[in-house]
Formats: C-alpha cells, sequence, structure tokens
C-alpha cells in the first residue's frame, strides 16, 4: 500500500510503499526514523504506532524535542 508521509517540520512530503496492514511503526522504520522522536497524525488526530495504517492516507511525520533543565 501507498502511504504520503508528510515530514514536520523539515516540510517535505515522501511516498512510501508498505505491506498491506502495516502500521505506525513501519512507517517509522521504512523512513529511518526513531519511533522515541516522532509522533504520527492523521487527519489532526494522533495515531498510535501499533494501529495499522490505510492505502493511501496522508500521515504527518511529526519530530519531537524535548530537554532542558
Amino acid at each position: 500500500m501507498r502511504i504520503v508521509a508528510e515530514l514536520v517540520p523539515r516540510r517535505v512530503e515522501q511516498t512510501v510503499e508498505l505491506p498491506s496492514g502495516a502500521t505506525g511503526i513501519e512507517l517509522l522504520r521504512s523512513l529511518a526514523l526513531p519511533p522515541d522522536a516522532h509522533l504520527l497524525i492523521r487527519d489532526d488526530t494522533p495515531v498510535p504506532l501499533d494501529a495499522p495504517l490505510r492505502e493511501g492516507e496522508r500521515i504527518r511525520v511529526v519530530g519531537v524535542v524535548s530537554g532542558g533543565t
């Protein structure tokens, strides 16, 4: 199945081919991104990493930063 990943904050779109029934974690792996540093958003709703994705959908992949003292 084909997923369009919108990488934020880089503002880059990447089309990814995944097997049917692939999950968010598989999307991040295909993009070589660490799951503990990214959130997946579908239609303004967070997507759990173990949730199945659907053919043709657009997923925002948001890089998150934490830290400080």
